[in-house]
């Protein structure tokens, strides 16, 4: 496994602090309509019980299509790679997304508990933090570049916020306690979690307004994430959504919303399914938990699940993905440390070539 950490990159890195010197700062908080997506409105089917099947689109109609699935391993994927990416001198480094261009953004927590968040860009490290935050995690990279992400103030609330063209915009669902933002597609479309009234919604920023996603009979409060509830992951520029709500025993769950309905979306036989990111492709990455307790990846691509286990690592945590399908996630030694990683394809195909165009296309500890 080659590794990128101090001993590999940093001679070529800039550990920079992106500070209110470099960028301008604003504070959003946006009508949300109250045309959100009701619950008695949706269509909602349960696939997980099918020994063999997954969802794999809705039609406008609600009626869900599918195929077997079978189940492969990552390393069975030809010439795939994995690379270890650690920040020069953090005890802690995760990677949540992966754009068309290369671009990794994600977390590092220094030993004095400082948490920051990263972009990986050509090789180079930068870090990201809103200024005047206590705590900043960026958790999403379209592109185009722009940036989505958590901080939480000196008041200790958390927040939201986009970073695009050296400006911090805030983003607060109206009446919430607790905003995040987690994916963004290249559209500009971002999810999250917002906390109203003590009650988790999963959430659609679209064109300046709010629109709630609330998985029906999710429930709350929950050990999970703030409120429990329903938490929206990833979006593509198809408007195709995948998050987690949580179920009984307050476990996760995952789901897809589609054409305005909702599948649930399980890995065959886990105990917890978390699907994270979704790409033009309709590739989607994750984490599930298998009845021992054991934490691995998932990429369900083309009617076939797949398995990502790092080599060495006791737990897989897959966040990202890109067009290309390479996956960025995070992974744990049995010393019990956390890094961040790359898997990269071994090939590329005719998909591969340019950027996501504008047809294209968290929370957990473990992904903030």
């Amino acid at each position: 496994m080659e590794k990128v950490g101090p001993d590999v990159v940093r001679a070529g890195t800039r550990c920079l602090t992106l500070t209110l010197s470099e960028f301008a700062f604003a504070v959003l908080t946006l009508p949300m309509p109250m045309s959100a997506w009701a619950n008695d409105a949706v269509k909602s089917t349960d696939v997980s019980e099918a020994a063999a099947g997954f969802a794999l689109g809705i039609s406008d109609d609600g009626e869900i299509s599918g195929r077997e699935y079978t189940q492969a391993r990552a390393d069975d994927e030809d010439g795939a790679t994995f690379t270890t990416i650690d920040f020069p001198g953090a005890v802690y480094t995760i990677a949540n997304d992966i754009n068309s261009r290369g671009d990794i953004v994600g977390r590092y927590d220094m030993p004095n508990g400082n948490v920051h968040g990263y972009i990986l860009s050509d090789g180079q490290l930068t870090t990201i933090d809103v200024p005047d935050s206590i705590f900043t995690a960026a958790v999403g990279i379209n592109s185009r570049g722009v940036i989505s992400g958590l901080y939480r103030s000196p008041d200790q609330k958390t927040h939201g916020y986009f970073l695009s063209e050296g400006q911090f915009t805030t983003i607060d669902c109206p009446g919430a306690t607790f905003t995040r933002t987690n994916g963004i597609n290249d559209r500009g479309d971002a999810t999250g979690l917002c906390v109203i009234e003590g009650v988790g919604h999963g959430y659609v920023l679209r064109d300046g307004s709010f629109t709630m996603v609330d998985f029906p009979g999710a429930i709350s409060p929950s050990t999970q994430w703030p409120g429990g509830g329903t938490q929206t992951n990833g979006i593509n520029s198809r408007g195709t959504v995948v998050g987690g709500y949580i179920g009984a025993g307050d476990t996760i769950r995952g789901y897809i919303r589609q054409h305005g309905n909702l599948a649930t979306m399980d890995f065959p036989g886990a105990i917890l399914t978390w699907p994270h990111r979704i790409n033009t492709r309709g590739d989607v990455v994750g984490p599930y938990d298998s009845p021992d307790g054991v934490r691995h990846g998932f990429l369900f691509s083309r009617g076939q699940f797949t398995t990502i286990d790092l080599p060495g690592a006791i737990a897989t945590f897959p966040v990202g993905i890109s067009r290309r399908g390479d996956v960025v996630g995070n992974y744990t030694t049995a010393d019990g440390r956390t890094h961040g990683y790359l898997q990269s394809r071994g090939h590329r195909d005719d998909d591969d070539q340019g950027c996501d165009d504008a047809d294209d296309s968290n929370a957990h500890h473990d992904n903030d």
